[in-house]
């Protein structure tokens, strides 16, 4: 977990290919495989070819909007995130000791 002086959180983007989350390394680069990470797609080799078949100005839009909603995140404190990703809005409609058709 990044602490609050040294380092921002690490960026996380959606494919925009297949629609799944990931977080690149923080250097933007696969070593391993020996390419560079992408704010557009994961590392599947279909999702590479369906955004390199994509216009360049769209690319640029698409990545320019990917960076922006990750940096909204990556200045958040890590302990900010929420705890339960849902909440209920509004109590029960009837009292507790009522009786239904099911009872």
């Amino acid at each position: 977990m990044p602490s609050e002086q040294t380092e921002p959180m690490r960026p996380v983007f959606t494919c925009v290919v297949c629609g799944c989350v990931y977080m690149p390394p923080k250097t933007m680069a696969y070593p391993h495989l020996g390419l560079t990470a992408s704010p557009l797609h994961c590392g599947e080799a279909p999702c590479r070819q369906a955004v390199a078949q994509l216009p360049r100005q769209l690319q640029g839009l698409y990545a320019k909007a990917a960076w922006a909603r990750a940096k909204a995140w990556m200045t958040k404190e890590p302990m900010a995130a929420p705890v339960r990703a849902r909440h209920r809005a509004r109590a029960a409609t009837r009292p507790q000791g009522s009786r239904s058709k099911l009872h």
